[in-house]
């Protein structure tokens, strides 16, 4: 059986965000919704805590066929917006490893809550 041939979509004229997490078997592109790579995506992903143990972040754009290591940018970015704001672990972890001691020095960590069953 023959399957109909479906034009492949246009390459979009954009810059992407790919991020790459760790896992203990290695590392991994992180599942993300691919209609919605942007910068602003990628950082709240990190915030939030819905991509985590992020090791990279790779800036891409495919109708321009450049890439480059977006990791510092995305970290110094992340420690300017959050400014005094309590964050996670690992928010912080990000900042430091990527940006250095100047920009996660002074950030409060946010609390670890559970919630009773």
């Amino acid at each position: 059986m023959k399957f109909p041939r479906t034009p492949l979509p246009a390459c979009p004229d954009a810059t992407l965000h790919m991020i790459i997490a760790r896992h203990r078997r290695g590392a991994y592109a992180a599942e993300r919704d691919v209609g919605d790579l942007s910068l602003e995506a990628t950082i709240a992903d990190i915030i939030s805590g819905q991509v985590e143990d992020v090791e990279r972040v790779i800036a891409f754009n495919p109708a321009e066929c450049w890439s480059r290591d977006a990791t510092e940018d995305i970290a110094i970015e992340i420690a300017n917006r959050v400014g005094r704001e309590p964050v996670r672990a690992a928010v912080r972890d990000f900042i430091e490893t990527h940006a250095g001691l100047d920009y996660a020095r002074g950030l409060e960590l946010a609390e670890r809550t559970f919630d009773a069953a």
